[in-house]
């Protein structure tokens, strides 16, 4: 600070000081006029009682004389009234008599007043004070009677030259006095504010060196003192807030230049101040180069960038943006910036924010959104991404009056291929079926894999139901031509079900169900062909499905009843064994034929139940009734094995653990297995059944002759027993072809050393018939029809033929 702004700036000891000098002023001036006042006014009143003491002296002397006015001289008056001008003071005297009337004056030569006639008489002291003239009056008594009248008149030159000497001397007195104070107290003041300057002084230091440990020194026990201890106080808190500061600052410096993100700082004009490693490392800067980096923003995102910095500076409130970058080293990164405002009372004052890649990110989530809406396996959209496509086309089909259909489609042979080739070989057959099917479609079509070999197909913009049917061939052509897995050609077939908006249904689930009931039929049907959904398709599903529950019911209750068959010997007509036959009494809808539920069994997967009750039952049977039925010739019950129960993977050891469970001698049992069945998978069934033979149990071909097996594969299973199939047998005697075909079935077997059974026995001539070809074994109504087990405990070994063959 410069010695002229000193001289201009006003100190506390100025103020002090001319606040104490105008106190003193104003304090002087109020003293010097009261004690003006009072001098004067003290002159006045000495001056008034010098002429009283005069006015009666000339009166005493006046009284006498006029008294004996006939005898005395007015010389003698007028001598006491020209003594009485000595005093300097007195201009005028006038003596009036008791009438009034003047009787004598004396005057000096500058009196400027004159006597005036008294009009009547005054008998008391008084004076009056008349345009700086002072008159006192003094009555002319003698022994208490009045004679006249004395008036003096007077000026004020005394009083005045004797007030301006007291106020000369005053002045000089209080001026002096004043100056004396004002010295004093400058030095007084100055001596009071020597710790307020060393406290000055401290400040300055401290300014200069704000993080040195300075304090001031207390050195007076006052305000200025407490000031001191506040002052020590703040920097004692600074010192502390400073250490803290500084070691806050230290920890976010570290975190700042070691944090896995970029970390920037721009001032209020946006030019960067501050940018940690990461931040060059993800924008490919050096920090020279920071204030470039919007230079490399993709341009469709420039303006984004922009805006978004402009809202986090005018609304105060930190901002998120995603946009693409290029680095100087040509690298395109995805990166996300959090943008956050600085602001204190004068307002805007930058950003700090932090920069993240999240380039692998946003492709991982690229990734995540692709698993979310399509197949990894075909690239096809997904269920997910089908409903919402299907409900968006809905909703454009209901606003513009448009036709739409969903065909849903599965492969018929699949599990054939997984099981024959691997499942690598089935993602193989998948993927080439997905292509398949968009290539048969339009390009408005969607195409969606629902899962395992279930596609869906979203058909747009239908006019007419043959465009439909022409669309519904062209994918069933495309699903049967051939195709190579693994070198070999296979062929697979398909179903298709199909649902039309508005004319089946008019929401997603509708359509999706109304299709899948229609793909059921179509299934249902032998495969490889394509239904349509129509009411009547939906009750009779309706009604199976009906029935599936009440069979699911019925397995979980046991409510389902095993029947025993008798097979008889051909020659002997002896019992050997019998077949176990599953009957289903509803109490609702009677007795429902093995036909339906059976194979309804077989679709809905419940036929694992339906096995296991039957063998279950069986075994238990022959625990139970071992002894009788050794007696009757019962030594073997069959049991029947469906293709899913066959080829399950825990069949045998499920076999196993239930002779276990019933305590049966695995002789006891014979699975007849149907020819159809076996043919599906030659290799694997044969494995299957030698781990059966290899239990203890026998096995026989059911249904034979309505298949396609070969000798060469009929050599390789390991059977004891072939049944001729009922369809040969019902025609016969009178059907030659019929009797041929079962000559020569009974012959192949006894070649290759097998038993045969030939089951659907009715006549007597049949029984003729066969027992005279050696068949071994005879089953049907004409000997026992299927019964209850209490039922066959009470039959006998040998059947009485009656000679009209009735039973």
């Amino acid at each position: 600070m410069t010695d002229e702004t000193l001289a201009q700036r006003s100190t506390i000891k100025r103020r002090l000081m001319r606040s104490i000098g105008s106190t003193l002023i104003v304090a002087v001036i109020m003293v010097a006029g009261i004690l003006t006042w009072v001098g004067n006014r003290d002159a006045k009143a000495n001056l008034i009682n010098d002429l009283t003491v005069i006015g009666q002296i000339i009166a005493n002397r006046s009284s006498t004389a006029m008294f004996f006015a006939d005898f005395t001289d007015k010389d003698v008056i007028e001598k006491n009234l020209a003594s009485a001008g000595f005093h300097s003071a007195i201009d005028l005297i006038c003596v009036f008599d008791k009438e009034g009337k003047l009787y004598h004056t004396f005057a000096k030569p500058e009196a400027h007043s004159q006597c005036q006639r008294q009009q009547s008489s005054i008998n008391e002291l008084n004076f009056t004070e008349d345009n700086n003239v002072i008159r006192v009056r003094v009555p002319i008594l003698h022994e208490g009677e009045h004679f006249g009248l004395v008036e003096i008149y007077s000026n004020n030159h005394g009083v005045n030259q004797a007030f301006l000497r007291f106020s000369i001397t005053l002045a000089f007195a209080l001026t002096i006095a004043l100056f004396v104070a004002y010295f004093v107290g400058g030095r007084l003041v100055g001596s009071s504010l020597v710790p307020l300057r060393d406290l000055f002084n401290t400040s300055q230091e401290v300014a200069a060196s704000p993080y040195a440990n300075i304090r001031a020194n207390k050195k007076s026990n006052d305000e200025i003192g407490d000031l001191v201890d506040v002052f020590n106080q703040i920097l004692d808190t600074l010192e502390t807030d400073n250490a803290a500061l500084m070691e806050s600052e230290s920890r976010f410096r570290v975190l700042a230049e070691h944090a896995p993100i970029g970390i920037f700082l721009r001032n209020r004009k946006l030019i960067m101040e501050y940018t940690n490693d990461r931040w060059c490392e993800i924008t490919g800067l050096t920090p020279s180069q920071a204030n470039a980096f919007t230079n490399n923003i993709d341009p469709k995102d420039a303006a984004l960038y922009e805006s978004v910095q402009d809202k986090a500076r005018s609304q105060h409130t930190p901002q998120v943006i995603e946009y693409t970058y290029t680095t100087p080293q040509g690298s395109r990164r995805t990166l996300m910036e959090h943008l956050a405002p600085l602001n204190n009372l004068q307002g805007f004052q930058g950003f700090v924010g932090s920069l993240l890649d999240v380039t692998e990110l946003k492709t991982a989530q690229m990734e995540l959104e692709k698993l979310a809406f399509y197949d990894p396996l075909t690239d096809l959209p997904n269920r997910r991404f089908f409903r919402g496509h299907l409900e968006l086309t809905i909703a454009a089909a209901k606003k513009y009056d448009k036709r739409l259909a969903v065909m849903m489609t599965d492969l018929d042979d699949f599990k054939k291929i997984n099981d024959t080739f691997g499942h690598d070989a089935g993602d193989q057959l998948l993927m080439q079926i997905g292509k398949r099917l968009k290539a048969a479609s339009a390009s408005i079509d969607v195409v969606s894999r629902m899962g395992g070999d279930e596609f869906m197909l979203l058909v747009k913009n239908i006019d007419s139901s043959s465009q439909l049917d022409h669309k519904a061939n062209n994918i069933l052509r495309a699903l049967r031509e051939k195709m190579e897995i693994n070198g070999q050609q296979v062929e697979v077939g398909g179903s298709i079900g199909i649902a039309v908006f508005p004319n089946d249904a008019i929401t997603y689930e509708e359509l999706i169900r109304y299709a899948d009931i229609a793909l059921y039929n179509a299934k249902s049907m032998g495969g490889n062909t394509v239904s349509y959904y129509s009411s009547d398709l939906d009750k009779r599903i309706k009604d199976k499905m009906r029935l599936e529950q009440k069979l699911r019911v019925a397995l979980d209750k046991r409510l389902l009843e095993v029947y025993i068959q008798p097979i008889y010997d051909a020659a002997t007509r002896e019992m050997i064994k019998g077949e176990a036959l599953v009957r289903w009494m509803d109490p609702e809808e009677g007795f429902i034929s093995p036909e339906v539920f059976v194979s309804l069994a077989e679709e809905s997967g419940l036929i694992y139940d339906l096995g296991s009750l039957v063998l279950e039952k069986v075994c238990a049977y022959l625990h139970e009734h071992e002894g009788k039925l050794h007696l009757l010739g019962m030594r073997t019950i069959a049991v029947n094995l469906s293709a899913r129960q066959f080829f399950a993977s825990q069949l045998v050891t499920y076999i196993e653990a239930t002779f276990k469970q019933y305590q049966i001698d695995p002789k006891q049992i014979e699975f007849e297995l149907t020819e159809s069945m076996v043919m599906d998978d030659v290799d694997q069934a044969i494995d299957i059944m030698r781990a059966i033979r290899n239990l203890g149990c026998s096995l026989s071909i059911d249904d034979f002759g309505t298949g396609y097996s070969s000798l060469s594969y009929l050599k390789q299973f390991p059977i004891n027993t072939l049944k001729i199939d009922r369809s040969f047998i019902k025609d016969i005697p009178e059907d030659k072809n019929d009797v041929e075909i079962a000559y020569t079935i009974i012959a192949m077997a006894h070649n290759l050393g097998l038993t045969v059974v030939a089951e659907g026995v009715e006549t007597k001539e049949q029984w003729q018939l066969l027992r005279d070809k050696n068949c071994d074994y005879l089953q049907g109504y004409y000997f026992a029809r299927p019964m209850p087990m209490s039922d066959v405990l009470m039959l006998d070994n040998v059947i009485n033929l009656l000679g009209d063959g009735s039973r």
